[in-house]
């Protein structure tokens, strides 16, 4: 039985001091190094083992892992594990896998302890092939350890292993042999060793380190391999073997060891040791390396605990690349063992670890910079957040960010730092606050404080006036908490409160307030009348100065019918009523109350201190006077500014006296078409247009003023209309470079096109995070940056997708917080954005993406919940990621698809959209990697999958998958092609049917119609018989006849003589007896 290989550790030092004497001066004096954050993928992902071996990516995307408890793929969502399991021939052959290897027909090849598996996708199983029984070694580990497999140009299968050396696959009989040596001087090379790399060169030679011999190499067309005969590669065998091997651009072959790393020209033989390392040579895990060049052509070495490895170019200069969390030893190198190491098609690099899992380093820079409070360094960000922001144009670059509770902090960001700028505090809620900042062309500031008012700074920073309310002045500032400052080109400063617009002239200094409909008030002149008449006898009854939860009852009693006039203060909004007054009959019938926001009027102080004044008929008769308040702001208990405009807090009677004229109190006190107003009290934003003042109300949608005209067009969310504003609580608006207004609201961003007053909606549906929007900014060709409460959105139209898209940042891309606050954002004229929020100031200014689009695959099909890969009688006739079409029978029309896009820069954040084509109308951008499909009818299908990695990085192309629904037998092209044949064979009989019936009939027809003739043949020849008797009768009648006449004619003649003469001599003897006896006797003589 030959003998395992342990090397000699004398021999070690011996060929350690070799490289030395044979390349001095092979180190750098100083290595510089690189710092990378590599995630990690571990158990806790769903890793099976924290020692990942080999990692490789397919043809398909797919990345699959090689470690000690079984072999992992992974599609950036979930890992499928594959392992031994006995009794199952079709599983994998061992669970401790070493090598991976896709090679060109797709087929996956797994190097384990025992030998080698090659995995059929489409069956979904192994076929193993064990080494120790077919070479007669050992069953089990070391002797059918395969730590690498490799294919060449040629479509040759190799295998590198622990204790059998070089092995080739040999397809003619599916087994593996050994690799055939020829070694001068021996007669029969020892095959049982260590081989640990193979490689090919340019002309299609291979090489590979034998632990016995040293550097082999198998010329392109040959089939033995030869030890290359150069004493410089003496010591790289034996004791240093050689554990990688790779040629770059060049045909350098570049060399690990266990003892360095080393460059070998083949065309001149030399060997240039580039690093030797004195130091756990005789570890057995300096055995784990890997070499690849990256897309930039950098050569990089993971090398094992020593660390990883960057050469720049095929230089000799390299930089060691530490990885942040892990720890450099004094003595062993670093406190983690890198194993092999891949680069994706994305240009993502994957490096395996002997006790940390998988190591994903994507190497595109994070675009983002996070400047927050660094309570050690006085510069930085003052704490308590970003409240609001302004970039300067006086002085580019530097950007003005207020804080909440110290000023305002001056950013210069070449120096990265802070310099703090406070003001005079007076009531500010939060001790020094900057809401709104405006800069004006001198450099000077204005700030909009949180209880200061405005603030008027110089350009040194030095405070020249203040603007505050005053209650007794309708021309000063309408609210000291300032939320908007925005100048125009006029000279006019536009603030917006939470009480309202006001307009300073900053010529003048003066401040004009915008009327709004919730600040239309009673003239002061009648309400001071009403408030003169509570004290006389005029008063029928009153509830005043009410404090909080109370319900008073007043009775009262008329006694003289007539009208009276009615007056309550109390706190509503648009929404709720708060506080409330009424009067109610003696059945508690009530017949005035104050129960409608839109009929009350501003009473001062804040906006939510409503006053009606009304008029009431009431008959003689007992009555009660009714008031209720909350548990907050009433008479005594404010929470807000009190009612200026009147001392009452509740409700009065009051009788008109005779000669009182009755108004109608609830006529419009300013005439809107002469004054400016706008919709909301508190104004959470102000936009100016060259044509337009935008402004938004709480609540209230958007205003566009019109300073010309004094006109005002309100912009409202009506449920029911697309073509309007998705909500009316604005939090920000924004007017892009080509005209549209954007608005931030809290059911997402609506942009309107001005020129046809057309609203666009985009919403979550859309691929927005949340529809929760705080702050948008115009970033270039024209996409939008998005501040919401659930991290920053970039918004990107894809021409050739004819579609809108969203790429979403979060935490864990850096930003440094996911929620952000509205008017804390802007954009210097450098190009650098700002967003900010409590967590500090997200900064950036180009997002380098990584451009590389996502490959795709369909992961599985379901029908009718089952998978189509373990079905018995599956339809596949290859591996599904293969598959272009497939044929499903009538019943298998209940489809479900998984699918995914293999970028793992950020997997979760991918992007999907899918169409059923013949099916569904239109691509559905739902970001969902599953679609589901019931009752399909028969026909052909096409499946079509688009994705786009976290970068928003489209594959347009996408995938299609061809799925063809046949009829069921009945409803077949042949079925059809029967029915034709058995109908034209049924008409064919019938026709053949009915003609013999129209024959048979016609035939009996004729038959009738022959014996009808016979038998009128019969009668017509009895007839005629008899008509012959009779006429021979007659004939003989007739001669007879004939004779008779001629004898009666012959007698006849004498007759007629004889009767003629009878007749004459018959008138002869009447005219004689006539005579005779007329007594003519002569005569009758």
């Amino acid at each position: 039985m030959p003998k395992l290989h342990l090397p000699s550790r004398p021999a070690i030092l011996l060929t350690f001091a070799l490289s030395l004497f044979l390349v001095p001066g092979f180190t750098q004096t100083k290595v510089p190094t690189q710092t990378i954050e590599p995630t990690y993928v571990s158990i806790a992902d769903g890793l099976v083992s924290p020692n990942a071996k080999s990692v490789i990516q397919d043809s398909f995307g797919l990345i699959w892992i090689a470690t000690s408890n079984g072999l992992q793929k992974y599609d950036g969502y979930r890992f499928e594990t594959f392992k031994s399991a006995p009794g199952k021939p079709g599983s994998l052959q061992n669970n401790d896998v070493w090598g991976l290897l896709e090679d060109f027909d797709h087929n996956l090849w797994v190097g384990t302890a025992l030998g080698v598996s090659r995995y059929d996708r489409r069956k979904n199983e192994f076929k193993n092939y064990l080494f120790p029984g077919y070479f007669n070694v050992p069953v089990g580990p070391p002797w059918g350890t395969t730590f690498r497999i490799f294919q060449d140009s040629q479509k040759g299968l190799w295998a590198v292993t622990r204790n059998l050396g070089l092995l080739k696959y040999n397809s003619k009989i599916d087994n593996w042999e050994f690799a055939t040596y020829k070694v001068p001087g021996v007669e029969t090379p020892d095959r049982y060793e260590v081989c640990m790399s193979v490689a090919e060169d340019a002309k299609g030679g291979l090489w590979f380190g034998s632990t016995n011999y040293g550097l082999m190499h198998q010329a392109k067309g040959d089939t033995i391999f030869r030890p290359v005969q150069n004493e410089a590669l003496t010591s790289l065998k034996l004791d240093d073997v050689i554990t990688y091997l790779y040629f770059d651009s060049t045909q350098t072959l570049w060399l690990t060891s266990r003892q360095g790393v080393h460059k070998y020209n083949p065309e001149t033989g030399s060997l240039k040791t580039l690093i030797a390392y004195t130091d756990g040579n005789e570890d057995a895990a300096n055995h784990w390396n890997k070499i690849l060049s990256d897309t930039e052509g950098n050569i990089w070495i993971a090398n094992n605990y020593r660390g990883i490895l960057k050469f720049e170019g095929i230089s000799d200069t390299y930089t060691e690349i530490e990885i942040a969390g892990k720890m450099k030893m004094r003595t062993h190198g670093w406190n983690i063992t890198m194993t092999n190491f891949i680069i994706d098609q994305s240009g993502i690099f994957w490096f395996g670890s002997a006790e940390s899992g998988l190591l994903k380093y994507d190497p595109v820079n994070k675009p983002f910079q996070l400047l927050s409070h660094d309570p050690t360094n006085p510069k930085s960000l003052s704490p308590g957040g970003v409240f609001g922001i302004v970039a300067s144009k006086v002085k580019p670059g530097v950007v003005y960010v207020g804080t909440r509770g110290s000023g305002i902090n001056v950013y210069d960001p070449t120096k990265q730092t802070f310099e703090k700028v406070t003001f005079n505090v007076v009531d500010d809620m939060f001790g020094g606050s900057a809401r709104a900042i405006a800069e004006k062309e001198d450099g000077g500031l204005w700030l909009g404080t949180w209880g200061d008012g405005l603030v008027e700074l110089d350009k040194n920073y030095k405070e020249i006036r203040r603007y505050k309310y005053d209650s007794a002045n309708k021309n000063s500032l309408s609210h000291n908490q300032v939320r908007v400052v925005k100048p125009d080109k006029q000279g006019r400063v536009w603030l917006g409160t939470n009480n309202g617009v006001n307009i300073l002239n900053a010529k003048t200094n003066t401040i004009q307030r915008i009327l709004n409909k919730h600040g239309k008030q009673y003239p002061d002149q009648l309400i001071r009348k009403i408030d003169s008449l509570i004290s006389t006898d005029q008063k029928v009854a009153s509830i005043e100065k009410v404090i909080d939860n109370q319900n008073i009852t007043q009775p009262l009693e008329v006694k003289e019918a007539g009208t009276y006039w009615v007056m309550s203060v109390a706190e509503m909004d648009p929404l709720l009523l708060v506080d409330l007054g009424w009067i109610e009959n003696s059945a508690k019938d009530t017949v005035w109350k104050m129960n409608k926001y839109e009929e009350t009027l501003y009473a001062g102080g804040a906006y939510k201190n409503r006053i009606v004044l009304g008029s009431v008929t009431l008959e003689a008769g007992k009555y009660n006077l009714r008031y209720r308040t909350d548990d907050s702001h009433a008479y005594g208990k404010w929470n807000d500014a009190p009612p200026t405009q009147t001392s009452l807090y509740g409700i009065v009677l009051l009788k008109a006296q005779a000669g009182d004229r009755v108004q109608n109190f609830q006529t419009e006190i300013i005439p809107e078409a002469e004054e400016l107003y706008t919709s909301g009290s508190n104004s959470n934003d102000i936009e100016i247009t060259d044509k337009y003042i935008w402004v938004a109300g709480e609540s209230s949608g958007i205003d566009r003023i019109d300073v010309l005209t004094n006109q005002v067009k309100t912009y409202t969310h009506l449920p029911d209309d697309a073509n309007s504003l998705s909500h009316n609580n604005i939090r920000d608006i924004h007017a892009d470079s080509q005209g549209m207004i954007w608005f931030a609201t809290n059911e997402g961003v609506s942009r309107l096109d001005p020129a046809t007053e057309t609203f666009t909606r985009y919403t979550e549906i859309d691929g927005l995070p949340t529809n929760l929007i705080e702050a948008i900014e115009e970033g270039d060709n024209g996409e939008m940056w998005i501040g919401t409460q659930n991290g920053l959105s970039q918004m990107v139209n894809n021409e050739n997708l004819g579609k809108t898209t969203f790429i979403n940042y979060n935490s864990t891309d850096g930003i440094g917080g996911d929620v952000f606050l509205s008017l804390t954002n802007t954009r210097a004229t450098d190009g650098q954005f700002y967003f900010g929020g409590d967590h500090g100031l997200t900064t950036f200014k180009n997002v380098t993406s990584n451009k590389t689009p996502p490959a795709i695959i369909i992961s599985n099909l379901f029908i009718s919940n089952k998978s189509i890969i373990e079905l018995n009688d599956s339809p596949l006739t290859e591996s599904l990621l293969a598959t272009k079409n497939i044929s499903l029978s009538f019943d298998q029309n209940n489809l479900s698809f998984e699918f995914a896009a293999l970028h793992y820069a950020n997997p979760k954040k991918n992007q999907y959209a899918h169409m059923l084509e013949g099916y569904d109308q239109d691509w559905i951008y739902d970001n969902r990697n599953f679609a589901a499909y019931t009752n399909l009818d028969p026909g052909t299908y096409k499946f079509k999958v688009r994705a786009a990695n976290a970068y928003g990085i489209w594959n347009e192309e996408g995938l299609t998958l061809e799925i063809n629904i046949l009829p069921p037998w009945w409803r077949t092209w042949w079925a059809y092609a029967s029915y034709v044949v058995l109908f034209i064979g049924f008409a064919f009989t019938a026709d053949r049917t009915v003609r013999r019936s129209i024959k048979l009939r016609e035939r009996e027809r004729s038959r009738e119609r022959e014996l009808k003739q016979a038998k009128e043949i019969e009668r017509a020849y009895t007839e005629l018989k008899a008509t012959q008797s009779q006429l021979i009768q007659s004939e003989k009648m007739a001669s007879l006849g004939e004779l008779t006449a001629g004898i009666a004619h012959e007698i006849q003649n004498p007759l007629n003589f004889v009767n003629n003469f009878a007749e004459v001599n018959k008138e002869l003897i009447d005219e004689l007896k006539q005579e005779i006896e007329a007594g003519n006797l002569n005569e009758a003589k």
